[in-house]
């Protein structure tokens, strides 16, 4: 057993003794866009990314407390009435001892991943949104090379990657410590991208039997002028084809917020062969439910905005409400449908302000619901009446 694989393990069961005591809170504020009040019931730490789509602005706290873990559903059934939407995230053990399994499950992040094909000239010709990247490569003479110096990995993570994930994510940023990259690192290499000799971009990454993991990416001194240059479109294309010269046949392209609209999971899904839960030391052991008593108003706002990504028995299916100010037509949905939905997913769930359109084509992964038909319902009601 890997130290990595070690400390995966060893979280289950140190999670629940960190996390025996829950933080409960009970939060108002105002939507994005609509400005209606809102409230959010939030127990275990919530999450940044439900917060920022639920809460125009800093919401106010209405209640706080921590309980035990024991005895944290019976004060979410108590509080769950005055709120229009409940998140809960504590670890898998916890959950699967003291909860009753309400809501669906929300990954904190999830993992895309492709399977590399034989021929990319033939995946050029049946994948148009990766044969631009492909042909920006070669126009544009991007090359790379592999380092397992530690000077380089230094350099790396002072000029490239802590700088870039500032420069990209601001405030929200999660800057994985030093120590842990560096813990990676000396299991894995690094990849530098070259364009005429300067080194512009780099990717931390790792080699497991057959597959290769893209762990973490930066490009020089965070300049988002070469991220719009294509120097980490680059970065994937080039770490494909080592993954390939290093005998791997599968590439995990690294965690993405669970959303369809996230703008980092929109450009890995054209690579995307398939979706798989983050391994992450504490993210990969830990679960987040969201449920709602009624599927209307600041929620179906909410899931407009979100269009989560949750798991769906072994896989991973997708919700979405059609926003209410476009027109409810055929073209319109196909239009929608096709800048939103990834092949990776089990089923894609679409709530629709009115009937389907009758000359809509439906996907087979698609299922259609009027909002109005499962206003009524909770989460986990309205999944089994669209399976």
């Amino acid at each position: 057993m890997t130290l990595q694989s070690f400390l995966h393990w060893i979280m289950q069961y140190v999670l629940p003794l960190l996390g025996w005591r829950v933080p409960v809170r009970l939060l108002r504020g105002t939507a994005p866009g609509s400005g209606r009040a809102v409230a959010l019931l939030s127990a275990g730490g919530g999450s940044d990314f439900i917060f920022s789509h639920f809460f125009a602005t800093e919401p106010q706290v209405l209640r706080s407390v921590r309980v035990p873990v024991w005895r944290l559903q019976r004060l979410l059934d108590a509080w769950r009435p005055e709120a229009d939407l409940t998140l809960v995230r504590v670890d898998r053990l916890s959950a699967r001892w003291f909860l009753k399994g309400r809501g669906i499950v929300v990954p904190e992040w999830v993992n895309s991943w492709m399977t590399l094909p034989c021929d990319w000239r033939e995946y050029a010709s049946t994948h148009k949104n990766a044969s631009a990247d492909l042909r920006r490569v070669r126009i544009k003479k991007y090359d790379c090379e592999i380092s397992r110096s530690a000077q380089d990995f230094d350099a790396f993570y002072d000029r490239y990657y802590l700088p870039f994930a500032t420069a990209r994510h601001g405030a929200r940023a999660g800057i994985t410590p030093r120590w842990r990259l560096r813990m990676l690192f000396r299991q894995g290499l690094l990849l530098w991208v070259r364009q005429n000799g300067v080194r512009v971009a780099c990717s931390l990454a790792m080699v497991k039997g057959r597959r290769f993991f893209m762990l973490c990416s930066g490009v020089l001194d965070g300049c988002m002028d070469l991220l719009k240059q294509g120097a980490v479109s680059s970065d994937y294309v080039l770490s494909f084809q080592t993954a390939a010269s290093l005998g791997c046949t599968e590439v995990h392209m690294g965690g993405t917020l669970p959303s369809l609209q996230d703008g980092i999971f929109r450009y890995k899904k054209k690579w995307a062969t398939g979706l798989s839960a983050h391994e992450g030391f504490v993210s990969g052991n830990m679960v987040m439910q969201i449920d709602w008593c009624r599927l209307e108003g600041a929620v179906a706002e909410f899931l407009t905005r979100a269009s989560l990504i949750h798991h769906d028995g072994d896989g991973f299916s997708a919700l979405w409400v059609f926003p209410p100010d476009l027109p409810l037509t055929a073209e319109t949905l196909r239009q929608q449908y096709a800048w939103l939905h990834s092949r990776s997913l089990h089923r894609f769930r679409i709530l629709l302000p009115g009937e389907p359109p009758a000359d809509f084509a439906c996907p087979p992964e698609v299922r259609l619901a009027s909002l109005a038909s499962v206003a009524h319902y909770g989460s986990a009601q309205l999944l089994s009446t669209m399976p």
